[in-house]
């Protein structure tokens, strides 16, 4: 970061220190997503060194980074060793390459070793840390390793991130669940063991007394009720004079009217102004900004198996598909018909 104006002139030594120290203690307690712990380790790295340049009154403190990093390697006391130099600036790359929205596979290795940095660096410039004190990362005096000490971004695991991450992030948070509830299955209550016979002694009590109740009130039965047919008007209707028959005379029967049922017609194929449906068996449906394939077409919405949809427009083919204008959850777009059906 550069800091000019009026966030310049407020910043003073024991500010950044401070900070650095907040920062670490905030980078220990994010240790389960390694990407945010990194991004607290490296905002107290840089909160010290531009603390102890500030203190020094050199002018790089409020420069850019690569000038803060150039100028603890000139200083004369206590000065910044290559390996420990390029170490900040891999771990520098790192978090810029966090901050554009990359999605890093950071390794408990990458994360232990920039965490030993900056046990090292912090109290030599002034910033008193608590250790850590786990066995795993006790060896915070250890010498630096050029190379090996401080795994680069170039062996993790890059991941642009698309579609696909929020998967990826929910599984891991549910695995994070899953180590959490066996981390604190020690810490099980115990119940006692006369709970368990107590509990059946009184369940059994209850049903029996439901039981004798239900015996003893028995539920009243409601009499048969006779249905009321009303007569329609055409029925009771009397005529005014009784039809004369003449004796001998031929009757000719009156044909029934007859009542012509029109079956409801089943749906075909997808048409606008039609319901459909998302076919089941693949992941999920893309609907795209407009009909095609292209890299270039923003992908709005992802439509899981079974998401109901309504058409609104098409068919417009391209790239090979059928594609079909589509509203869902407020959003217009277009999906490929090959994976819509109307059931």
């Amino acid at each position: 970061m550069t800091l000019t104006g009026d966030e310049s002139t407020t910043l003073n030594p024991l500010t950044l220190m401070e900070s650095a120290r907040e920062k670490y203690t905030l980078a220990r307690a994010r240790r389960e997503v390694p990407e945010l712990a990194l991004l607290s380790i490296h905002g107290a790295i840089e909160d010290t060194l531009r603390a102890h340049l500030l203190r020094l009154h050199s002018p790089a403190a409020l420069g850019p980074f690569a000038g803060v990093i150039a100028a603890m390697q000139a200083l004369e006391q206590h000065p910044l060793s290559a390996d420990e130099a390029d170490a900040v600036q891999r771990l520098h790359r790192l978090r810029g390459r966090i901050a554009r929205g990359e999605h890093l596979a950071v390794t408990g290795e990458t994360l232990a070793a920039y965490q030993r940095l900056a046990v090292m660096l912090l109290p030599r410039y002034g910033v008193q840390v608590v250790p850590d004190t786990e066995p795993a990362r006790r060896r915070a005096t250890q010498p630096m390793r050029s190379q090996t000490a401080l795994p680069d971004d170039q062996p993790v695991r890059v991941q642009v991130r698309d579609r696909h991450t929020a998967y990826e992030e929910a599984y891991r948070i549910r695995s994070l669940g899953h180590r959490a509830f066996e981390a604190n299955e020690d810490r099980r209550l115990l119940v006692p063991g006369w709970v368990a016979p107590a509990l059946i002694v009184v369940s059994i009590f209850v049903i029996g007394l439901a039981i004798a109740l239900s015996l003893q009130n028995p539920a009243p039965v409601a009499p048969p009720v006779a249905p009321i047919v009303t007569p329609s008007p055409a029925a009771t209707a009397m005529p005014t004079s009784a039809p004369t028959i003449a004796p001998g005379a031929a009757v000719t029967p009156v044909a029934e009217p007859t009542i012509t049922v029109e079956p409801t017609p089943l749906p075909e194929g997808l048409a606008v102004g039609r319901i459909a449906f998302v076919v089941e068996g693949i992941p999920a449906l893309n609907m795209r900004a407009q009909p095609g394939l292209r890299a270039d077409i923003p992908v709005l919405l992802v439509l899981a198996p079974g998401t109901q949809v309504e058409i609104i427009g098409g068919p417009v083919e391209q790239d090979g598909r059928v594609w079909w204008q589509v509203r869902s959850a407020g959003t217009e777009g277009w999906c490929a018909g090959d994976f819509l059906e109307v059931r």
